[in-house]
């Protein structure tokens, strides 16, 4: 029996450490975005006011968008008549996909698995992020594994502040 209980309890504490957390549940709008450098400080990713949100949803779907406030205009009134230079442009200074999530709340990882995004070599990949909370409604992820999906140590980190719902109120 007491091994039966031992087991049970492993499965549990490791199927509720992989559970999304519901403090990640809501909109998150983006603060900053920087890159590490080999000196131990940082320098701006995109710039100072790079723009992105990012939603977790109870059910463990996300989504993320981010973009470089500096992009310049595409300089026509349709997208789809953009010059392949502007749209070059364009796609250099943003990140978009969406999946599920998965939250480890013992290695402090969220785990994104890609299931659509902007460029297409990311579907099907898990994007991890080390995180944690930070004052005033504020969380902070670390890239540590690159858009190809494998691991890093000299990944962004990003610093995303919770969007208050309508009422007022964080979700």
């Amino acid at each position: 029996m007491r091994r039966f209980c031992l087991a049970l309890g492993m499965l549990t504490s490791t199927s509720l450490a992989t559970q999304p957390a519901s403090t990640f549940v809501g909109d998150w709008r983006l603060v900053s975005m920087v890159q590490p450098d080999s000196a131990g400080g940082s320098r701006p990713f995109w710039g100072p006011k790079p723009l992105g949100m990012i939603r977790y949803s109870a059910n463990g779907i996300m989504a993320a968008q981010l973009y470089d406030e500096r992009r310049p205009s595409l300089g026509v009134g349709s997208w789809q008549d953009v010059s392949p230079s502007a749209a070059q442009r364009a796609l250099i200074g943003l990140a978009s996909y969406y999946g599920t999530y998965t939250v480890d709340t013992v290695a402090k990882t969220v785990s994104h698995r890609v299931e659509g995004a902007m460029a297409p070599e990311w579907i099907g990949r898990t994007l991890v992020r080390g995180y944690r909370f930070l004052p005033g409604n504020r969380i902070e992820l670390r890239v540590i594994t690159g858009q190809d999906g494998r691991p890093t140590t000299t990944g962004q980190i990003l610093v995303w502040e919770r969007v208050p719902s309508a009422g007022g109120r964080a979700p």
